[in-house]
């Protein structure tokens, strides 16, 4: 197949699958999180990042300690670290993500707060409902066929990126 028609293909498909899921909807999954605040809630949950320096009292204040983990960050996730800075200090305003000590050697970590860990709990298991409802119609043939056509896409497409 000609690399421009399988481009085609995978934008068709693409866009079959964003408008299925409602990824383009301001909010995903009828949350109150953007695709991209979902993601980062998802990122901090899975490991706490390190935070660099103590910062002074006007940084924890006002956020700006979080530059040093957010760099990490923004490159996993491939987005520009001034967007990303945006996320977190919304997240951080709302209470669900902040600075605290880590527990090795002291040095500050960027992670999920207890609300912040809650709120990703009923994020995950919302996500989870709508795609069980996407696939409760699947026979057991057709289930394991869709998991198989995931990791090869995964598999295929983690390959070529090497």
């Amino acid at each position: 197949m000609p690399h421009d028609a399988l481009v085609h293909e995978i934008r068709r498909f693409n866009r079959f699958y964003t408008g299925l899921v409602g990824l383009l909807d301001e909010t995903l999954m009828q949350s109150p999180y953007t695709l991209a605040e979902a993601r980062v809630l998802f990122e901090l949950g899975r490991k706490p990042r390190p935070g660099g320096g103590r910062a002074g009292l006007l940084a924890r204040m006002f956020h700006l300690d979080l530059a040093p983990a957010a760099s990490e960050l923004a490159g996993e996730l491939n987005l520009a670290p001034a967007y990303l800075m945006r996320v977190l200090r919304k997240l951080a305003a709302m209470g669900l993500a902040g600075m605290r000590d880590g527990s090795e050697n002291g040095q500050p970590v960027l992670s999920l707060t207890r609300r912040g860990r809650a709120a990703l709990v009923d994020l995950e298991a919302a996500t989870n409902r709508d795609l069980a409802r996407l696939i409760v119609k699947l026979e057991d043939k057709e289930a394991a066929e869709l998991s198989d056509a995931l990791n090869r896409v995964t598999r295929l497409l983690a390959a070529a990126e090497m």
